[in-house]
């Protein structure tokens, strides 16, 4: 895969993305100052994986403007007044259109196959209210390879303490452009051979309280893919968690900021292919667990279990805990061009994986007083002061696949020139 296939995909996306970064729950705004460090040591480069497969840019608007497939059209005065009524009678192949604006206590359980369902003229927002589809979600996805664009999942829970934005049951499924906020789980399953992708998705302050529910909790799929999208503020559980056979993560954020309470800022608990790329990671000292990344805590079930993290920014100010806790058994970690800050004296690597299945190369560790403003939730600014910038530099490319950052959450940037350094932050605003 070449480096300018990826700038153009990058590009194609953004031009989307960037469109809509101000629809944030959370009002996130670009802060990254200008400046970067000269170029020093070269470490030893290592080949890159290839990127993962992004969904496709819709090339008018929304995935609705350009499927194929009868349209079904809901909101006040059209067809159907709401989601519940189309899903009632929409056919596999079909295109439904959900007007902006708030629909409450209309829950719904989509059973066909090839749906693609998007929000029009802004988001559909739906609440919950007290209702849920099966005791489950506000929508329980049955039918395979379903696209779910531009729509707000609110206030969702039920008895069983799980209750979620998006229960998936079906197959494939993409969710693009789409908020889920405040209920028990964000999105909650996952079968047995999906994939399971996310890009440009905010997942904010969802979980019962309880540890066992979660901003994105994804089971035994077979690939999930995250792009470009904003994982913060979990209730007491984790911000991301994910036990399919193979997670790859570009360019998001995941951050708990002055009071987050989540335990990990992301949970691979049975391990898996787990490749990390451009993401900013905050630990804050209020969480309910001092690790930021870990994995397989909880047995790794998969043949294959390794765990890569490429131009990763992680800053805790949590005092102590662990940037990163591995199981033993665990074939390979390795870390290459991530800087790690904290306070209170954090172990870079902590659990019982074998000394010798890690290979570190060209990462930097300092303290989190070089990163102001790392904590917060409405302008994230994960840039290093002058300081840490000065002992950043790479005088050559780890990944020449890694071709674009993330300024902000919901935008991909394409990077300029072939100088990197580390961390995930390489152009300035």
């Amino acid at each position: 895969m070449d480096l300018a296939w990826l700038m153009a995909v990058t590009t194609a996306m953004c031009g989307a993305g960037c469109a809509r970064a101000d629809q944030t729950d959370s009002s996130v705004v670009a802060a990254a100052p200008s400046g970067g460090p000269s170029p020093s040591l070269a470490p030893t480069q290592s080949p890159a994986p290839s990127p993962p497969s992004p969904p496709p840019p819709s090339p008018s608007g929304r995935a609705c403007d350009s499927a194929p497939g009868r349209v079904l059209l809901v909101g006040p005065g059209r067809t159907y007044s709401v989601p519940s009524a189309a899903a009632a009678v929409a056919q596999s192949g079909d295109v439904i259109k959900i007007a902006a604006g708030d629909y409450r206590g209309d829950v719904a359980t989509w059973r066909v196959d090839n749906l693609t369902i998007c929000g029009i003229g802004g988001r559909a927002r739906l609440f919950a209210d007290g209702k849920s589809a099966q005791g489950k979600a506000i929508w329980v996805v049955a039918g395979a390879n379903t696209m779910v664009e531009g729509i707000e999942f609110r206030n969702v829970t039920v008895a069983d303490q799980n209750g979620a934005g998006i229960r998936a049951e079906g197959g494939d499924l993409t969710v693009r452009d789409c908020g889920f906020f405040d209920s028990d789980e964000g999105i909650l399953g996952g079968s047995d051979g999906a994939v399971i992708t996310i890009d440009r998705s905010e997942f904010a302050r969802n979980g019962f309280g309880d540890g066992q529910s979660h901003n994105l909790y994804i089971g035994a799929a077979a690939r999930l893919v995250v792009t470009a999208s904003f994982f913060h503020e979990a209730k007491i559980g984790h911000n991301f968690k994910s036990r399919a056979k193979e997670t790859r993560i570009e360019n998001s954020y995941f951050m708990d900021g002055p009071a987050g309470t989540s335990s990990y800022l992301a949970d691979f608990p049975n391990g898996g292919v787990v490749y990390l790329r451009g993401n900013l990671f905050h630990k804050g000292p209020k969480a309910d667990n001092g690790t930021a990344i870990a994995f397989g805590r909880e047995g790794l079930k998969w043949t294959i279990n390794t765990l890569e993290m490429v131009h990763n920014s992680v800053v805790m100010t949590y005092s102590g805990g662990s940037f990163v806790v591995a199981a033993a058994g665990t074939q390979s970690v390795k870390l290459a061009g991530n800087l790690f800050a904290g306070v209170g004296g954090p172990r870079l690597i902590g659990g019982d994986v074998a000394a010798g299945a890690v290979v570190q190369q060209g990462n930097l560790t300092a303290n989190a007083s070089g990163f102001a403003g790392a904590d917060s939730i409405a302008a994230p600014n994960f840039w290093p002061n002058a300081a840490v910038q000065a002992q950043a530099a790479l005088a050559r490319t780890l990944d020449p696949l890694y071709a674009s950052d993330a300024p902000q959450p919901f935008v991909l940037r394409a990077l300029n020139g072939s100088a990197r350094t580390i961390g995930a932050l390489q152009s300035a605003r």
